[in-house]
């Protein structure tokens, strides 16, 4: 089976690492390719690496995380995070997100929503 290529898109530093390690840990076919903690840099690591998934924070620096779903013109499977709520029926205007997950990342909900869209 070909490794799942993943890249996080979150602004606070310490939590992109530790949700590195522990996907690391837990899913041996994941493949980090980075953790981007600007918008910009995250658009450009989607258009030039094209990863499978992308974990993106919702609030982060100018664009909120609809605004980064509404620039990538490579579609890869998103899962939406924030310690904030959300209106998550706007969710449903993007086919690509496939789960939305408050922080911090409850690892069991993390694994429903893989297994539901064959990742793992």
């Amino acid at each position: 089976m070909n490794k799942i290529k993943y890249l996080i898109i979150d602004d606070d530093n310490i939590f992109s690492k530790w949700l590195k390690a522990n996907i690391d840990e837990l899913f041996s076919d994941f493949e980090h390719i980075s953790s981007r903690h600007d918008t910009l840099g995250g658009l450009i690591d989607v258009h030039r690496n094209h990863p499978d998934l992308v974990f993106l924070d919702q609030y982060i620096d100018g664009l909120s995380g609809f605004d980064v779903l509404d620039l990538m013109k490579h579609q890869p499977k998103v899962i939406m995070m924030s310690s904030e709520s959300i209106d998550k029926t706007h969710l449903e205007n993007y086919p690509n997100v496939i789960g939305f997950i408050e922080k911090p990342v409850n690892f069991d909900k993390l694994k429903d929503i893989l297994q539901k869209n064959e990742l793992i």
